[in-house]
C-alpha cells in the first residue's frame, strides 16, 4: 500500500509528533535554530500564494501587478538587511544561502576562471566542488581548487597568500559551516586585490553573530560580497541573502538572479523583517552568550577526555565546536548513535568522517548557560564512552529539558 496521507487529521497527528519528538531532543545542529512563534506568525499570510518577480536593482521594475505593498514590504526588509549588516546593497531574492552563493559566482565569473574555496574536506558548504565532481555541464565550466588548511581546521594563511600571488584566482570564497574563528579576511583581501580577484564570504553559518556585532563583518574587513543563510545562528525563517558594497557586484548579481529564482517566496519577508528588528533589541545578548556556551561546552568536553580541537587556541569562538569522534566509528555513526538518544548533532557529510559538529545556537535560545554545559557533556558520556542503555538517557534528558522551555532572546508583541 502506498504510504500517503488520507486527511487533514492525518497531517495534523504526524506534525503533532514531529513537534514533540523535537520539543525533547537536545538539539545541537549549528544549522538551525528555534524561531520564536511570533515570528513564525508572519510566514502565514496572503503573501504565501503572490509573485514578486523583479528586475532592477532592487526591485523597482515589478514583473507582476499587484505588487503595490509587497514592494513597500520588500524595500524596507531590504533597508532593515543592509542596515544590520552594514551593507550598501542587498538581495533577498535567493531562497537559500547556498542559492545566493550559486548566482554570486555565476555573477562575477566566467568559464575556466580559477576559484578557490573552503572544501568538503574542510567543512566547506561545498558549494563549487560538488557540483564540478558531480555534474558534468560544471565540470567543463569550473575551475577550482582547495583553500589550504591546516590543524584545528583553520585556514594556513601564509600559504594561501602565496598560492594566491602564484596563481592568480579569478574569485575566492572563504568561509566555512565548520568555522571555530574569525578569519584573516583582511590580509587576504589585500592579497586578492593585488592579482585582481574578487573575495567573497560564505557567512552562512555566523550571520547570526555577525549581526548581534559579536563576529567579524567580512564586508568592513575587505570582503567583496557576502552570501549567507537567514536560519543558522540568524534565527530568521530560511533563507538567503547577498550582500555588497559594490553597486557593479550587484548589478551583476541582479542579471544572473532571474535565471535562478523568479518566484522568490516572498511570504518570508515580514518574518525575516520581525527576526532583524528581534536580533536588533537581543542580538548582542544573545551573540555573546552563544559564544560563551560553545567555550564551555568545549572545555567540559574536554574534561570527559573527548577530543576536542583546538584546544591550544581556546577550542572556538563561534556558535560551534568540532569534536575527533574516530574513536567512536567516525562521525556518521557517531551522531547516529547521538540520535537514537536524543542529542541531535551534525556528521562530516562529505568529508572524512572524523568529526561531529556541535552547535550551540539553539540551546542558547532555549534558556542553557555556560553552567549548564558540564550536564550536557555528561549526556555526550553517558552514549559514547560508558555506552549507557538508550532508554534510560532519554528518558533523563527529556526531563532535564523541560526546565528549559525559555523562549530567550525573543521579541514580543
Amino acid at each position: 500500500m502506498i504510504n500517503i496521507f488520507k486527511s487533514l487529521k492525518e497531517i495534523d497527528k504526524l506534525m503533532a509528533k514531529h513537534n514533540d519528538y523535537r520539543d525533547n531532543c537536545l538539539n545541537l545542529i549549528a544549522s538551525e535554530n528555534y524561531i520564536n512563534p511570533v515570528i513564525r506568525k508572519y510566514l502565514d499570510s496572503d503573501l504565501v500564494g503572490r509573485y514578486g518577480c523583479y528586475e532592477g536593482l532592487e526591485g523597482e521594475e515589478r514583473e507582476y501587478t499587484g505588487n503595490k505593498y509587497i514592494k513597500e514590504i520588500e524595500t524596507k526588509t531590504q533597508n532593515l538587511v543592509k542596515d544590520i549588516f552594514k551593507a550598501k546593497y542587498c538581495d533577498l531574492r535567493p531562497i537559500g544561502g547556498h542559492i545566493a552563493g550559486v548566482a554570486t559566482v555565476l555573477a562575477l565569473t566566467d568559464p575556466d576562471d580559477l576559484i578557490m574555496e573552503v572544501v568538503l574536506e574542510n567543512w566547506g558548504h561545498g558549494l563549487i566542488e560538488p557540483m564540478a565532481d558531480t555534474v558534468e555541464h560544471f565540470d567543463r565550466v569550473f575551475n577550482v581548487e582547495a583553500i589550504p588548511y591546516k590543524k584545528n581546521q583553520t585556514i594556513d594563511t601564509k600559504r594561501f597568500i602565496k598560492e594566491i600571488e602564484e596563481k592568480s584566482p579569478k574569485l575566492i570564497i572563504l568561509g566555512s559551516s565548520g568555522m571555530l574563528f574569525p578569519e584573516a579576511v583582511e590580509e587576504i583581501a589585500e592579497a586578492a586585490k593585488k592579482v585582481g580577484a574578487y573575495l567573497i564570504h560564505d557567512s552562512s553559518h555566523i550571520s547570526g553573530l555577525i549581526a548581534g556585532g559579536v563576529f567579524p563583518n567580512p564586508l568592513e574587513q575587505g570582503a567583496d560580497a557576502v552570501f549567507c543563510s537567514t536560519h543558522k545562528s540568524f534565527p530568521g525563517p530560511q533563507g538567503g541573502i547577498i550582500l555588497s558594497n559594490s553597486k557593479d557586484i550587484m548589478l551583476k548579481v541582479n542579471e544572473v538572479m532571474p535565471s535562478l529564482v523568479t518566484s522568490h517566496h516572498i511570504n518570508r519577508l515580514p518574518a525575516l523583517a520581525a527576526a532583524i528588528l528581534e536580533m536588533k533589541k537581543y542580538g548582542e545578548k544573545y551573540g555573546k552568550q552563544i559564544i560563551k556556551n560553545s567555550k564551555s561546552l568545549a572545555k567540559n568536553l574536554d574534561k570527559k577526555g573527548f577530543k576536542v580541537l583546538a584546544k591550544e587556541e581556546g577550542f572556538t569562538e563561534s556558535h560551534l565546536v568540532l569534536m575527533d569522534v574516530s574513536e567512536f566509528g567516525g562521525s556518521y555513526k557517531t551522531a547516529r548513535k547521538l540520535e537514537k538518544s536524543g542529542i541531535l548533532t551534525s556528521d562530516d557529510f562529505g568529508g572524512p568522517d572524523r568529526e561531529i559538529r556541535i552547535g550551540t545556537a539553539e540551546i542558547t535560545r532555549r534558556g542553557l548557560k555556560e553552567k549548564d554545559m558540564n550536564q550536557v557533556a555528561d549526556f555526550f558520556e553517558r552514549v559514547l564512552i560508558n555506552q549507557e542503555d538508550r532508554q534510560s538517557v532519554v528518558g533523563d534528558l527529556k526531563a532535564y529539558l523541560k526546565k528549559f522551555d525559555k523562549n530567550l532572546y525573543c521579541i514580543k508583541k
